[in-house]
């Protein structure tokens, strides 16, 4: 769509375009760079036309970051159709596509920073999005494939992939200054430089946000109160880009985030106030040859460190086998430490004008260690290695064929073959429909697998409540997906539609479930043990576990219109509509009420609101004033088993002027969330209210 993309997104697009076809092959597809539409690189790791990739993307560019307002990434992912957010406070943030949201991370969308993963092993292989090692400031653009992709980032990128690409350090020359402040105890600060060290280009960024999270809370014997939900945290980022010869060139990151949040309720003995404090540290490195007629390799480590604690005492009360009660405080700390070492080849080739072929190997060890998810000091080790290809044919002009495989042996669940077919056909230059069949795995983490958790008093082994055990011969979750697609783009009305119908099944999703203990791992509390309960005995206990417990199918479409109706004007539109079924495929092996068993299936039924939109207007008025707003409309849905979010309509606003100070550019800016109401959080229980903040940055 024109205006859309912005000169520098052009050129940049142009300059990939150098690197993958070569003179001649660049001179016969330019128009495909200059085209109104995005080139995207995220779904197949070649760069292609939107009209041509195996997969929909949304684009979201730095200048809808901007008007967004947003001060944390994952807000971002409400602008993209399906795509449901937690509203912020100081727990990661739950980011769901499609649903399938009962966990505390987001285990089932793969995010990466430049290539990099943010999955952690210390984060039940899942985002802390509190943790994200990113400046809104230094992103060029995000491209969010909606839909499997293991094929290209291996299987965690089970429903989606988020794939955040910075801006190249040489566009960030000079100094810029940035800072917020408003209610809710908002206090934000950026500082970032850019210049040159020899021949190479450097970026240091610093940024720091603060505020006290929401505001209401409810609990049952202390009804609405203000909770203990403050957040602080910090982001340092380096980028050096340095061109070795006029065919190689290296790329050098270091990141270090760090976060303290606040949690507990007044007066609470098993709840009490303390602070979590975690940080995610990362070193990475990435190396470029191109060899020429179209032919480029690629090799890229990253060495990533996670650690968090959150000491305190627990205090344990229940009834033993006996009937005995007892109360115990119990050294409780979440925490742990994490270490993750990647490495990774690429190889493009362009066999002929009609064909490219790429490929590539993976290796990759992961470690944790964590007493409380292991009950052990020891490290808890996993290891994978994968090879991934993908050929794309034109055969003729209307038509491009996509054909993708990534084989993977992990050493939780062993081998897994992904497959990805896809063709897209053009009824004209501007419109054109795709198909795409596709399967995907999710892996599990080491805590699904292996997990041990158990509390019992300091320095003694009885009582023990074993509270998670991991279960042997866990599976790979797998996802089949059939997808129909329409992208048009309608030149005559500065606009583009992009549509897509889905079906996807899941035989063997993993599921966190009670289960019967046994004989040989029993614990000393369980209700169920002495009449206290109408669940049938159960004479070792029972503690939670992970199995491939339910079967799940989410069907439905989703579309985003792109409208420019003018030079200054901007809008977009997102609508999804989908329907989930589930069942348990064995309901005998879940030690729970009869009663609660629907509530399992009932969760992921409901995971995904039936409904939901999102609309975004910029509009550029006279004076160098820009104002823009949002809009989410969401149905109901449960985030949780035993909890739900109510329907909701939420605007965000912002206006902002630009203008020069003394020679340095400068903008003053006004923004507002929630601006209509407040909106419930994971839970109904917790409530967050209107936030407003201005900011001033200044570029020199």
């Amino acid at each position: 769509m024109r205006g859309f993309l912005n000169i520098r997104y052009r050129r940049t697009a142009l300059a990939v375009a150098s690197l993958f076809f070569g003179g001649g092959a660049l001179a016969d597809d330019e128009s495909i760079f200059f085209s109104d539409l995005p080139v995207v690189a995220s779904v197949s790791r070649l760069p292609q036309k939107l009209s041509e990739a195996p997969g929909a993307v949304t684009v979201i560019d730095r200048e809808m970051i901007r008007a967004s307002g947003v001060r944390n990434f994952a807000d971002l992912l409400r602008l993209v159709p399906g795509f449901q957010v937690t509203s912020p406070n100081q727990d990661s943030a739950v980011v769901a596509y499609h649903g399938l949201s009962n966990e505390e991370y987001t285990p089932r969308v793969q995010v990466l920073i430049d290539g990099r993963s943010q999955y952690s092993p210390l984060f039940k292989s899942g985002v802390n999005w509190n943790l994200l090692p990113v400046v809104l400031e230094n992103i060029e653009r995000v491209e969010v494939i909606r839909g499997s992709n293991t094929v290209a980032y291996g299987s965690n990128a089970f429903l989606g992939v988020v794939n955040i690409i910075t801006q190249d350090a040489s566009q960030t020359r000079g100094w810029m200054v940035a800072a917020r402040n408003g209610n809710a105890s908002v206090q934000d600060e950026t500082l970032r430089w850019g210049g040159k060290a020899g021949s190479a280009d450097v970026r240091m960024t610093y940024h720091q946000l603060g505020d006290s999270g929401f505001r209401k809370m409810f609990d049952g014997s202390l009804g609405w109160f203000d909770p203990h939900d403050s957040r602080h945290s910090k982001v340092f980022d380096l980028r050096v880009d340095a061109p070795l010869t006029d065919r190689d060139e290296l790329q050098v990151t270091l990141s270090h985030a760090e976060d303290i949040s606040q949690y507990g309720r007044p007066s609470s003995l098993g709840d009490p106030f303390r602070d979590l404090s975690q940080s995610s540290t990362s070193l990475g490195a990435e190396w470029r040859r191109i060899l020429g007629g179209g032919e480029e390799i690629k090799l890229r480590y990253a060495h990533v460190e996670d650690w968090a604690s959150a000491a305190y005492l627990e205090n344990v009360s229940y009834k033993t086998p006996t009937g005995t009660g007892v109360s115990y405080f119990y050294p409780n700390n979440g925490g742990g430490k994490s270490k993750v070492d990647e490495l990774e080849f690429q190889h493009l080739m362009v066999p002929s004008a009609q064909t490219r072929f790429i490929w590539g190997l993976v290796a990759k060890t992961s470690a944790v260690s964590s007493p409380y998810q292991f009950s052990s000091n020891d490290w808890m080790r996993r290891s994978s290695y994968r090879g991934f290809a993908n050929i794309e044919w034109h055969p003729r002009e209307a038509w491009a064929f996509n054909l993708g495989g990534s084989y993977e042996h992990d050493t939780i669940v062993g081998e897994i073959f992904d497959p990805r077919a896809s063709v897209s056909y053009h009824l004209t230059p501007d419109h054109s429909l795709r198909f795409i069949a596709s399967r995907a795995h999710r892996t599990p983490g080491l805590y699904e697998a292996y997990g041990n958790s158990q509390k019992a008093p300091a320095g003694a082994t009885y009582p023990l409540d074993r509270t998670y055990l991991g279960v042997p011969g866990l599976k790979a979750e797998r996802i089949d997906t059939l997808e129909l697609g329409y992208l048009g783009e309608l030149k005559p009305a500065r606009a583009s539609l992009d549509v897509r119908l889905f079906h996807e099944r899941i035989p063997n999703r993993i599921q966190i479930l009670p289960y019967a203990l046994p004989a040989s791992t029993p614990d000393d509390r369980d209700d169920t043990r002495v009449g206290g309960s109408n669940i049938a005995n159960f004479p070792y206990g029972r503690a939670d576990g992970a199995f491939n417990q339910e079967k799940v199918v989410i069907q439905g479409y989703e579309y985003q219109l792109r409208w420019q109706p003018f030079e200054t004007t901007r809008i977009l539109y997102n609508h999804a509509y989908i329907r989930t079924y589930a069942d348990l495929i064995d309901p005998l092996m879940v030690a729970d009420t009869v009663a609660n068993l629907p509530k399992i299936s009932r969760q992921t039924t409901e995971s995904a609101p039936r409904n939901s939109q999102s609309a975004m207007i910029i509009q550029r008025l006279p004076y160098d004033i820009e104002a823009s707003v949002m809009y989410y409309k969401s149905g109901w849905m449960r985030w949780l088993r035993n909890s739900y979010t109510s329907p909701y309509e939420r605007v965000d606003w912002r206006l902002a002027k630009s203008f020069s100070l003394m020679g340095t550019r400068a903008e003053l800016a006004y923004t507002s969330q929630m601006a209509n109401h407040a909106i419930e959080g994971r839970r109904n229980t917790r409530i967050a209210n209107e936030m407003h903040w201005l900011s001033l940055r200044l570029d020199f």
